[in-house]
């Protein structure tokens, strides 16, 4: 995770409301721990991790536009997941379905401009990987639409979204 995502996850948190010294269930789509995670911004949360391949603070590994919750959570991160991900809005239906009433849904993605790049940290994406920059409006528009309350950040340089919604 580069620190300008990690430190956008940080301000949505902050944005959000979510209480970092709270004992609360979390869910990280995407959840593989790629050069750091944005866990470590909620210690107290007890998590379990969500992604299509296994690695390192991976639980479930599974689709994350497909994978039906079997319980629900108080806080979801979605951390540089959807530029991955061809139908990326269908991440954002399972992160709905998986929260509780009143949850926090964080999520940090390259949007406009930025730089394609692998889902593992590679420079390039690999053969056969889908990567598309998310637009920040694109994403607005979702979260408004399906979510009680949301907002969105855009920052043009690196060229990344950050956002927050509650269920």
């Amino acid at each position: 995770m580069h620190p300008e995502a990690l430190e956008g996850a940080r301000a949505m948190i902050d944005a959000a409301g979510v209480d970092a010294r709270a004992d609360l269930l979390g869910l990280d789509l995407g959840g593989a721990d790629i050069n750091g995670t944005a866990r470590s911004l909620l210690p107290m949360v007890r998590w379990v991790g969500l992604d299509a391949q296994a690695g390192p603070g991976v639980d479930i590994v599974a689709d994350a536009r497909t994978w039906t919750p079997d319980r629900e959570y108080d806080v979801v991160l979605c951390t540089e997941l959807l530029e991955h991900v061809q139908g990326w809005e269908r991440c954002i239906g399972t992160a709905w379905r998986a929260l509780r009433e009143g949850g926090h849904l964080v999520v940090t993605c390259a949007s406009t401009g930025r730089r394609p790049h692998g889902a593992r940290g590679e420079f390039h994406p690999g053969p056969g990987e889908w990567y598309a920059n998310v637009p920040p409006d694109a994403l607005e528009d979702l979260l408004r639409e399906a979510f009680a309350a949301s907002h969105v950040r855009y920052r043009a340089n690196p060229g990344d979204a950050y956002a927050w919604a509650r269920k």
